[in-house]
């Protein structure tokens, strides 16, 4: 099996040569070998089984397989896409409750996304305030009531997930079980009929265009962060910066709605920061074909949406994505857990 890399940008773009016959091999192995688990009480079990298949399955070029080991690590793509990694023609109606089907095939797409984030060096991990610590997320238009369905398809401005949370080098120990944030997250993509985009700004981008002055003054610990909307609990972390050093690397967070300066030069520089991230030729845009998955660093990058308003019929065929965080094996073993399912954080 030979696999061929394609840089694009701040990206990798990486394709199976057998395309789906690949990937229904492994959808084979993980259908054959996990059906006795659970990945809600079990994930740990699932994603090492599931990185070993794709492993063996898919990887024979040793080189791009270190690209994607030591993706988060060496720092050099923002964002992985990972071309046909499961057949999609058995999954069910797009649900639009926010709820998983009852039809367990969407599960395959799910065991493979966490394999991918496993093969990257990291651990899957929830909250137990986001949708009752619930790993698998579903993101599509849902109408559980109206201020979720406009939530679940208006256009996503640029923020990194979990804004309020800590890097997890920004504290030695967490007796005090702070919030710790995803390092990476990933996205399976079932279906996408209207192209719908995910939408990304690089850091270094920022870094390039923004003044001296505006970086620095974005460092500064002059911040305050809020929890995101999908949490059922506000977490506020204050005397934060925007921008971090930590080990040599540049770290972002950010919100537009979660995040506020404390002081006016604070204030001002997120302004000019905002100011850039409204020109649209800042946006590149990911459109997820089904079948795709995208890892994304949670560090290095802001991420947002299309507007969907126009397009969410509610009718199965909607946009689809999963979407599940990811957590360095610092940050995982920083995480206050619940100590019978240690992959949902207590916060």
């Amino acid at each position: 099996m030979s696999i061929s890399a394609v840089p694009k940008g701040r990206g990798l773009e990486l394709n199976f040569s057998k395309g789906l016959t690949s990937s229904n091999a492994v959808h084979s192995y993980l259908q054959s070998n996990l059906s006795n688990y659970d990945q809600e009480i079990e994930p740990y079990v699932i994603s090492e089984i599931a990185k070993h298949v794709i492993r063996q399955k898919l990887f024979e070029n040793q080189s791009i397989l270190q690209k994607v080991e030591n993706f988060a690590e060496d720092n050099e793509y923002d964002w992985i896409i990972f071309n046909n990694c499961f057949d999609t023609s058995g999954i069910p109606s797009t649900p639009c409750n926010d709820n998983p089907p009852e039809h367990k095939t969407w599960k395959m797409p799910a065991a493979t996304l966490m394999g991918l984030i496993s093969l990257t060096g990291h651990k899957v991990a929830s909250y137990k305030g986001e949708m009752n610590g619930r790993l698998a997320h579903m993101v599509m238009p849902a109408k559980n009531n109206p201020l979720y369905q406009s939530r679940s398809t208006k256009q996503l401005k640029p923020h990194t997930e979990v804004v309020n949370g800590l890097w997890p080098e920004e504290i030695k120990t967490n007796t005090d079980k702070h919030c710790i944030a995803p390092d990476i997250f990933g996205l399976a993509s079932i279906r996408n009929p209207t192209n719908c985009a995910t939408r990304v700004w690089y850091l270094q981008d920022l870094l390039d265009s923004l003044p001296y002055s505006t970086i620095r003054n974005l460092m500064r610990p002059e911040f305050r962060t809020t929890s995101q909307s999908s949490f059922d609990i506000n977490y506020v972390n204050e005397g934060v910066s925007v921008i971090r050093e930590i080990n040599g690397k540049l770290n972002i967070r950010f919100s537009y709605s979660k995040l506020e300066g404390l002081t006016p030069r604070a204030k001002s520089a997120l302004t000019e920061l905002k100011a850039y991230l409204d020109d649209e030729r800042t946006v590149t845009r990911l459109v997820l074909k089904p079948g795709q998955v995208l890892i994304l660093n949670n560090r290095t990058l802001l991420h947002g949406r299309d507007n969907l308003t126009n397009h969410a019929l509610y009718d199965g065929n909607d946009r689809w994505l999963i979407r599940m965080y990811g957590f360095s094996y610092d940050g995982w073993r920083k995480l206050p857990k619940n100590e019978r399912l240690q992959h949902v954080a207590t916060v």
